[in-house]
């Protein structure tokens, strides 16, 4: 991973807290409420359940077609929204409870686990940086073409990708 974050760090300079954010393992809602100095919440955007397509079911290890929650969220201070999360989920591994509040509270997905005691690890696939287009800028009260930074990821759960999430959040903010 060292590697790939140096190659990004020879084309967009990152400080200290991109660096973790990008690459940690864990949560990063614990992360962003000790810079912030205030609880995260989490702002539902969008959520509904869909059939896999080839990227996804690759990513999650499941048949194309396969039933999956996608969601879309905000993660949000009590100043800002810090990031943009988008997250699939294979219906068939999720758990009844967590299935449950997953679908239905605006909760970090991590306070979500720890709550549940369910046992993972995070697997990082990727990081980018671009350029925000309106519909980012706008969701971050920043100016259209300004950097985003990016994570990709997997929850793993029982040896088998639970969930799949991206994070999106603004260089200038960190």
């Amino acid at each position: 991973m060292i590697p790939e974050l140096e190659k990004l760090a020879a084309q967009v300079k990152l400080s200290p807290v991109h660096r973790i954010l990008l690459t940690t393992d864990g949560s990063i809602t614990r992360i962003l409420e000790a810079l912030e100095g205030c609880e995260v919440q989490v702002e539902t955007v969008h959520q509904e359940v869909v059939k896999a397509k080839e990227r996804i079911a690759k990513l999650l290890r499941i048949a194309g077609g396969e039933e999956v929650n996608h969601r879309i969220v905000n993660l949000r201070s009590c100043r800002r929204i810090l990031v943009r999360a988008t997250s699939y989920a294979p219906l068939k591994r999720l758990e009844p409870r967590f299935r449950d509040a997953v679908m239905r509270a605006d909760i970090p997905i991590g306070k979500i686990m720890a709550e549940l005691e369910i046992e993972s690890r995070r697997e990082i696939l990727s990081f980018s940086a671009f350029k925000a287009n309106s519909q980012l800028a706008s969701v971050f009260g920043i100016a259209e073409g300004e950097l985003l930074l990016e994570r990709n990821y997997t929850i793993i759960h029982r040896r088998k990708p639970l969930l799949y999430i991206t994070e999106v959040f603004p260089h200038s903010f960190f």
